[in-house]
């Protein structure tokens, strides 16, 4: 059997490494035939994150289960998205036998993968991943070609994988509709090419590429698609619970459901619309190791952006209704949360009720999550694909590092303007809606820039906080100050000065007396400086919420533009019950 008689460890290795590099060569190429489950154009991200992981982190073992037991942990940290978890699982089922890797060794671990891999989905479906994966187990099994030509029997294997990846374009309908292979059988295809290639010493496959290969495709124009289930939301998590239990508890929560494991570990994969419920239910079973929410239909609506050449990157302290957000094209990168060790993220995995509800039920106090350059480079580098211009506008740099973090990811890139705020809250919100607006009204770019330089300084924020209790356990404010504060019913009204620091510009005895002071310092910038729009948000008290616009709406004769909800972050320290009005001037 040549080759096939015994696979050696390194040789494993090796052709390991080379599958996951002929991956990622076609990252573009996959991530442009992506139409299923969503067409949100990222199989080629996915795929190509989890071979990087792959190759960056397979350890070469003594043995070839050390080595396969490597590659697997590597696999399912690594793995991203559903073609990237579901393939983490084909991989562990590599290592399911222990015996040395002769060929009929090497058939059982390829039908134990299958397995796995089935097993890892709540509802598999054909015509995709798992199909290539079967089909290579069944050719693989059931061939009569003779194998002593090991060149010509790995060509076979490769045609009739390439022939059954033709297939899919039958076998489900949106792939039919788009005369396409699916993306993750492709993705498939593709490392089982370069693996096999690797075992008989051959350095490419142009020679038998012509003859079954896929075909380049054109520019796919994909049709409006309603996204049911909104975030592609995954867990990586260490819990005895078993699959079996993960599928009863979550599979009514969303669709395209695949949990995988190793021995040490779960992944759990699910778009859900709400990812806050999957995380909480989750931290219950075990320590959460990581998590991670794409808002798949802001993806989308980037793929299509055909008329927009300016799109908004901000991060979640801005404070905008999700309704703006959805119809302009704005970008949020979410803030964490860290709770022991545990990241939640702004707006996405976590909200206001759970966040005091967690504070309530935790002696350490949270701390803001630093997020990676890495991270937030992939968001820029996925925007600037699709836009001509990118707009970041962050929360003041004076209180997060969120602002630096953008500066350091940035460099080397063209067509970016960079803004720091000096706000947070409603009143950065109420910037990035103002430039969402000039976006809309088709304002040039370089005319956009000029205005947010006015904007800014315009801009203002005034918050009533009604508990200091936060600000003591978060250490901005001194215990003892606190404790005093809260004898005499000390309620400060905080704003941020011109430099981007916050100030307190008042304390006052009782919540009636403070509000009345808030709802008197926006009538008196309403008298002496006129106001344009202005904005309300609030810690759990739409009641007061609504009671200071109507004071506003009476001495000014304007309504809000909108009234929400504070950001996590925000209300982690300003506390329940806190309500803020942003407001832009008309002075200058």
């Amino acid at each position: 059997m040549n080759e096939f008689q015994m696979i050696e460890n390194k040789s494993m290795y090796d052709a390991l490494i080379h599958g996951a590099k002929r991956v990622i060569e076609k990252k573009d190429t996959l991530n442009q035939l992506n139409v299923f489950p969503v067409q949100d154009q990222d199989t080629g991200n996915n795929l190509s994150a989890l071979m990087k992981a792959i190759i960056e982190q397979t350890k070469l073992g003594s043995t070839i289960d050390e080595t396969l037991e490597s590659l697997a942990d590597a696999a399912l940290i690594g793995s991203r998205g559903n073609s990237g978890l579901i393939f983490s699982q084909f991989l562990y089922g590599l290592t399911k036998t222990h015996q040395s890797i002769d060929y009929p060794e090497f058939i059982r671990r390829i039908e134990s993968g299958v397995i796995h891999a089935y097993n890892a989905i709540s509802h598999p479906v054909e015509g995709t991943m798992v199909t290539l994966m079967r089909k290579l187990s069944e050719t693989l099994k059931n061939t009569n070609q003779p194998i002593d030509n090991i060149e010509t029997y790995v060509d076979y294997i490769i045609v009739e994988l390439n022939k059954a990846l033709e297939q899919t374009k039958s076998e489900l309908e949106v792939l039919k509709t788009f005369g396409v292979v699916d993306a993750g059988a492709l993705g498939f295809t593709l490392f089982v090419e370069g693996f096999l290639q690797s075992i008989i010493k051959r350095s490419t496959t142009d020679d038998v590429a012509q003859q079954h290969s896929f075909e380049e495709p054109e520019t796919i124009e994909h049709d409006h698609i309603d996204i049911t289930y909104r975030y592609c939301t995954e867990v990586l998590l260490q819990t005895t619970t078993d699959k079996q239990s993960l599928t009863k508890l979550l599979d009514n929560f969303g669709d395209s459901l695949v949990i995988g494991e190793t021995k040490r570990l779960k992944r759990v994969h699910i778009h859900t619309n709400q990812p806050e419920v999957i995380v909480e239910k989750l931290s219950v079973l075990g320590q959460i190791l990581e998590s991670k929410v794409d808002d798949m239909r802001k993806q989308y609506q980037a793929t299509q952006a055909k008329d927009n050449e300016i799109c908004i990157l901000t991060d979640s302290i801005a404070d905008l209704p999700k309704i703006f957000v959805d119809s302009h094209p704005i970008h949020v990168y979410p803030i964490g949360i860290n709770f022991n060790d545990i990241v939640y993220y702004d707006k996405l995995t976590i909200n206001n009720h759970q966040l005091f509800h967690y504070i309530d039920k935790h002696e350490k106090f949270p701390t803001s999550f630093t997020p990676s350059i890495k991270a937030i480079d992939a968001q820029i580098n996925f925007l600037l694909k699709h836009y001509k211009k990118l707009i970041i506008l962050t929360v003041s740099s004076k209180m997060s590092g969120i602002h630096n973090l953008f500066t350091k990811a940035l460099e080397g890139y063209k067509d970016v303007l960079l803004v720091d705020t000096k706000q947070n809250s409603v009143s950065e919100g109420l910037i990035v809606y103002e430039v969402a607006k000039m976006i809309e009204q088709k304002v040039p770019f370089e005319d956009i820039k000029l205005a947010i330089n006015t904007l800014v300084q315009k801009t203002q924020i005034l918050v009533h906080v009604d508990t200091l209790d936060n600000m003591v356990r978060s250490g901005r404010i001194k215990k003892s100050l606190g404790t005093l504060g809260k004898l005499l019913r000390l309620k400060p009204i905080v704003s941020i000065n011109d430099a981007g620091e916050g100030v307190v510009l008042s304390k006052t005895i009782g919540q009636k007396r403070n509000f009345k002071k808030l709802v008197n310092m926006v009538s008196h910038i309403h008298k002496t400086s006129g106001i344009e729009h202005y904005a309300i948000v609030h810690v759990s008290n739409l009641k007061l919420a609504e009671k200071l616009k109507t004071e506003i709406i009476k001495k000014t004769g304007k309504a809000p533009v909108y009234v929400g909800e504070i950001s996590s972050i925000i209300a982690m320290n300003s506390g329940l019950n806190s309500v803020a009005v942003g407001l832009i001037r008309k002075d200058l």
